[in-house]
């Protein structure tokens, strides 16, 4: 794609292996990555916790410390939480002996030598012993944060006692508020078999290189954090052959500079909305609330009219269109010239919105696919059948057709008989189609049927009605900017929608929000 400058490789665990050797040339090198990993971890681990509530000065924290450098990076973790919370406690599960630990390993825990509570588990301990430990260590107050440093990218099956019984034991212990591992689960990897038994995390940090099994299915490892250490700084991503991608913040940055002296309105594109239906207004007026917040200069509404007038009143500063009815309370697709007498004023369409699904709805749909020459962006009843038949025959000429589908939307338009978020599924179904994938869910993918890039931003405040409707005016506003490409305005508007949410859900916690709010904590996002 074209900003994979904002994106950085998503590799095997063998493959990220060999880079990391090639990388980390000696033992200052890795001690360096550690000490950046551990710092970001424990940085974040704060700042996800707040989505449950503020961080308890006294802070109980409970890390699972393996004998390598994933250990090394939970210890060091450990280290920076209480530096940050001085009144934490800090319990230590070891696997090994101390002496048995890798050099970088030692040196982290001898870094933390009385300031933390060690325990140790060799042997076969069985289960009901390791949680009568945990028991004990937690008391009545449980922990806050658990830290899995057990296994990393090296871990290849079978799992070995004691690890299997205390990751089962922790993964049923239920007095832990958040659970956490460094980079990736323990118990998961390249080659592991599904029956595997594997820490269940509520959230992965990824550090350094973002590895390709995190990303397998809905959320099997939680979600996913990248913790960047520089690597693709020293390395360039462009010369890494792969087709997975996680996309950074970056693509934010040239919003975050000051806009040119000498612009107006017209010089930040202008974006057509046509969606709406008598009976689900909501949708439209939340695509063009969150398209006035893009940056776009222009935003045009096309609306049944029966609720034109009452959406208007809501969002002043776009422009309203009523759109002639059909008896179903949908868009007549007989009104066309309404929306082709004025496509020359527009810079990018957005259709889909609360449309309906109906036969009428298709029409419309199917005519803007064929006659607009612009780029178009199709999101909810729009994703039909046979408007991605219609978008496959598009001229070659003709702006991206970009896609916003969730998973049962994609499954509809690409004909599966069941969920499959295999990443070959949507390559092939954005080639063969000629469009721009944007796959919503706990992990978006974005697919040009060439690469995927995985954006991780965003969280469960999002799994709530509208937030889709807000991306889509968030991205189309970003298209009709004519800024930078497509895939990059794509990327941004992806970006910036998920970014604020986790802002939402840090404020005001997951469960008892507006999808709305989201809009609030935009300018938050691009002021960081």
């Amino acid at each position: 794609m074209e900003f994979l400058s904002y994106a950085h490789p998503a590799l095997s665990c063998q493959e990220a292996k060999v880079l990391e050797s090639h990388i980390l040339v000696d033992e200052a090198a890795e001690w360096t990555a550690m000490k950046m990993a551990g710092q970001g971890i424990a940085q974040q681990l704060v700042q996800d916790y707040a989505e449950l509530c503020s961080p308890p000065e006294c802070l109980r924290i409970l890390a699972l410390i393996g004998k390598g450098n994933n250990g090394g990076d939970a210890l060091i973790a450990c280290g920076q939480l209480l530096a940050d919370f001085p009144r934490a406690r800090v319990f230590l599960i070891l696997t090994q002996p101390a002496e048995e630990l890798r050099p970088l390993a030692v040196r982290a825990l001898q870094e933390l030598e009385g300031r933390v509570e060690a325990h140790q588990v060799f042997g076969q301990k069985g289960v009901s012993e390791i949680t009568q430990m945990l028991s004990d260590a937690a008391g009545s107050e449980g922990f806050h944060i658990c830290i899995d440093g057990l296994l990393g990218m090296a871990f290849s099956p079978p799992l070995c006692e004691p690890l299997a019984s205390l990751i089962e034991a922790v993964n049923t212990f239920e007095a832990i508020n958040l659970r956490a591992s460094v980079d990736l689960p323990s118990g998961k990897g390249d080659s592991v078999e599904n029956d595997t038994i594997t820490f269940q995390a509520d959230f992965t940090y990824a550090t350094g290189i973002a590895k390709k099994p995190i990303f397998e299915g809905i959320a099997e490892c939680g979600r996913i954090r990248y913790v960047d250490l520089g690597f693709f700084e020293a390395f360039q991503a462009e010369s890494i052959k792969t087709k997975e991608y996680i996309l950074t913040s970056a693509v934010l940055d040239p919003l975050r500079s000051l806009r040119p002296a000498a612009v107006d309105k017209r010089a930040f594109g202008h974006l057509f909305i046509v969606g709406g239906s008598a009976y689900m207004p909501g949708a439209l007026l939340m695509a063009v609330q969150a398209a006035v917040r893009s940056g776009v200069g222009l935003v045009t509404a096309f609306a049944p009219a029966s609720v034109a007038s009452a959406l208007a009143a809501q969002v002043p500063e776009a422009m309203w269109i009523p759109w002639p009815e059909t008896g179903n309370g949908t868009l007549s697709p007989h009104a066309m010239p309404l929306l082709l007498d004025r496509i020359n004023n527009a810079s990018a369409v957005l259709v889909g919105p609360g449309m309906g699904k109906d036969r009428d709805t298709q029409m419309v749909t199917q005519e803007i696919v064929k006659l607009v020459e612009l780029p178009i962006l199709l999101d909810a009843d729009a994703l039909r059948v046979r408007v991605m038949e219609v978008a496959q025959k598009r001229r070659t000429h003709y702006g991206r057709i970009v896609i916003t589908p969730h998973m049962g939307e994609f499954m509809r338009i690409a004909k599966l008989a069941e969920a499959n978020y295999a990443i070959e599924v949507i390559l092939d179904f954005s080639e063969a189609h000629r469009v721009l994938t944007v796959l919503k869910g706990a992990n978006t993918r974005i697919c040009d049927g060439k690469s995927v890039i995985y954006n991780t931003q965003g969280g469960p405040v999002l799994s709530r009605g509208g937030s889709g409707d807000l991306l889509s005016g968030l991205i189309g506003g970003m298209i009709a900017q004519n800024s930078v490409s497509v895939p990059t305005a794509v990327a941004r508007g992806i970006m910036l929608h998920g970014m604020a949410a986790q802002l939402l859900a840090r404020a005001k916690g997951q469960i008892a929000v507006h999808t709305t709010q989201l809009l609030d904590y935009l300018p938050k996002v691009l002021r960081i």
